[in-house]
């Protein structure tokens, strides 16, 4: 993949990836700005596990969610990410996939979309985009939160 300076990777958290199958407004929005040549849109292998491990899953809706997660390229476990999962863990009181989720993020050099920011809201140096905080909003206040996209 050529990359280019305006290039950027988003790693997208369980959590957005039901709002986009619901079709949720503020996530199509972000998917609409995101540019398919120049961006990189991945998702971790525990978002699959959460996404289809549902109970009473019909097989159209597992299919929906196979057929979404083709449109992104998947990041799958490796020593890395468990070594940076584990000190994740050790230092921050965070769920296990959360933290799986995070480490994966800075693995890829990514910035994590999701709207559970607070989840992750301790966990220094992980760049985080809220599609439900709006740009304009921040505008208005005086100490916009850094979590917008």
């Amino acid at each position: 993949m050529k990359e280019t300076a305006n290039m950027h990777q988003y790693l997208i958290d369980t959590n957005i990836l039901i709002y986009h199958l619901a079709e949720e407004d503020a996530v199509e929005l972000f998917f609409q700005t995101v540019n398919p040549l120049e961006d990189v849109l991945l998702y971790s292998f525990i978002t699959r596990i959460e996404l289809l491990g549902f109970p009473d899953l019909t097989d159209s809706q597992t299919q929906k969610i196979n057929l979404l997660l083709t449109q992104f390229e998947k990041v799958d476990m490796n020593k890395e990410i468990e070594n940076i999962t584990i000190q994740l863990r050790s230092k921050k009181k965070i769920k296990i996939p959360d933290a799986i989720i995070a480490a994966s993020a800075f693995y890829t050099n990514s910035t994590l979309v999701t709207r559970n920011v607070d989840n992750f809201k301790n966990i220094d140096g992980l760049e985080i985009c809220n599609p439900f905080v709006s740009p304009e909003f921040d505008k208005a206040i005086k100490d916009p939160p850094n979590d917008t996209c």
